[in-house]
């Protein structure tokens, strides 16, 4: 389910919010009424942008507004999908939406239950839904070009594979600006990551160019020259889940031994192992005239001075954590190193 609540600007008075939950596929934003979730501003467009839901990965997109849609600060270019995540912030004119996605619980703790049986119901439940992951798998989609909406799937009996455009490679991407081998992915023990092989144009995880190999997490955004693409791994999403178990902390990993640069503003000239033309950038949609506000009965603003701060998703303020014995989570990660070899050898024999 995702919660989108928006903060919107009053001409002379304060500020104010309209909350929209949904657990649809498709989310229309706009200020026409027939949109699901309807903003009353003049300058935001009638079919603004849309949220589009797939295995549990939100993709946001402008559908050509007038005065586009910005994601952390960073205005969409026409056509493109962003990948949301919990806390995200979206800007439209004059309204400024928080985003709140929650996943479904592997398990939940009830008040007053002992920490080994939540541990041994956590473990079992990940386990069970890891062999349902496994029949799908790891995979890439792409987010734009020629091959838009194509699954790279990483198979079980493969370690490594490589992203180019030859056809030589296991992922071929049709564009003169891929590099001929351009990325390699590889699987072991620890999870998937991909590395640069040298290419052209680099390789970005989450907008940022990457100089060895980087461990991947579900829903990281991968940018191999133009062509973008969104990391999707069930399993990784349900190991996730540790994190409910009591005294089990997982830290996210990043790229081994390196820190990140930034961004380049533009993909690099063609080399002589790639052929083709930068990508042109787009500019700013022309100017749209001002509508008149319309009336929406159906939904109702907060009216108190202060609403717009208190109704802003609550749930991204909560923090704190219950304090539990040090000791547990060692018999929780023993649990689950036992379940999880368990699970090996039934698949390996």
């Amino acid at each position: 389910m995702i919660r989108l609540t928006a903060v919107i600007e009053q001409d002379g008075g304060s500020p104010r919010a309209l909350t929209h939950e949904s657990n649809k596929r498709k989310i229309i934003l706009g200020r026409d009424a027939s949109c699901d979730f309807n903003i009353p501003v003049s300058s935001i467009s009638r079919n603004h942008a849309t949220i589009v839901e797939e295995d549990q990965v939100y993709l946001l997109e402008d559908l050509g507004s007038t005065h586009g849609t910005l994601v952390n600060g960073r205005k969409l270019d026409s056509g493109e999908k962003k990948v949301l995540r919990s806390g995200d912030v979206i800007e439209v004119p004059k309204s400024k939406i928080t985003c709140h996605i929650e996943s479904e619980k592997v398990v939940s703790v009830e008040p007053g239950e002992a920490t080994q049986a939540v541990a041994s119901r956590a473990v079992a439940g990940i386990l069970g839904r890891l062999g349902e992951a496994g029949e799908d798998g790891a995979y890439f989609r792409a987010l734009n070009g020629h091959d838009e909406g194509a699954r790279y799937m990483i198979s079980q009996n493969l370690s490594e594979w490589v992203f180019g455009r030859s056809k030589e490679c296991e992922f071929t991407l049709n564009d003169a600006n891929v590099s001929r081998r351009h990325a390699l992915v590889r699987k072991d023990w620890e999870g998937i990551s991909i590395e640069d092989l040298g290419s052209k144009n680099g390789v970005l995880v989450n907008a940022k160019k990457i100089q060895k190999p980087r461990r991947l997490k579900s829903e990281d955004e991968i940018t191999i020259g133009p062509i973008k693409l969104v990391f999707v791994d069930p399993d990784s999403a349900l190991l996730d889940a540790l994190k409910d178990v009591p005294g089990f902390t997982r830290e996210d990993d990043l790229e081994i031994g390196e820190e990140f640069e930034e961004s380049p503003s533009h993909v690099g000239a063609p080399g002589e192992d790639d052929i083709g033309e930068e990508l042109e950038e787009y500019g700013d949609p022309d100017a749209e005239e001002n509508h008149e506000d319309q009336e929406h009965p159906e939904q109702e603003f907060f009216d108190d001075e202060t609403a717009g701060l208190d109704q802003i998703d609550p749930a991204l303020l909560e923090t704190g954590k219950a304090k539990i014995p040090d000791w547990f989570g060692i018999v929780a990660l023993g649990t689950l190193i036992i379940g999880a070899g368990v699970l090996l050898i039934v698949i390996l024999f």
